[in-house]
């Protein structure tokens, strides 16, 4: 069995993550296109922010691991960080009716 060195760990840590975020965009694709759950104007900037970490990832595999690209990376975090906070106070408040289709009786919009 082969030692792995860490930058291909690395490497393999920026795959795994790239996959984890084609997955979860093409997933909201999927429900948005055939099951018609139209997303807020929110829920399209926190996809603008994985869509940043997942460029940064790209950067990292094609270019090789640099703290610029980890930077867009973080960038892009806290892009969808704040606007989800915001779409969490916005959504708090007791007596919201909530937006789209429920999941075990909870709205996640």
């Amino acid at each position: 069995m082969s030692k792995l060195s860490f930058s291909s760990l690395a490497a393999l840590g920026n795959q795994l993550a790239l996959l984890a975020i084609i997955g979860m965009l093409s997933y909201a694709f999927v429900d948005q296109l055939y099951f018609g759950e139209l997303p807020c104007p929110l829920c399209l900037m926190q996809r603008i922010g994985f869509v940043i970490i997942g460029f940064a990832l790209v950067l990292n595999i094609r270019c090789g691991a640099h703290s610029s690209h980890y930077g867009w990376g973080i960038i892009g975090g806290l892009v969808g960080m704040m606007v989800s906070l915001r779409q969490v106070f916005l959504h708090i408040l007791p007596g919201d009716k909530g937006f789209g289709a429920t999941f075990l009786e909870l709205h996640f919009y």
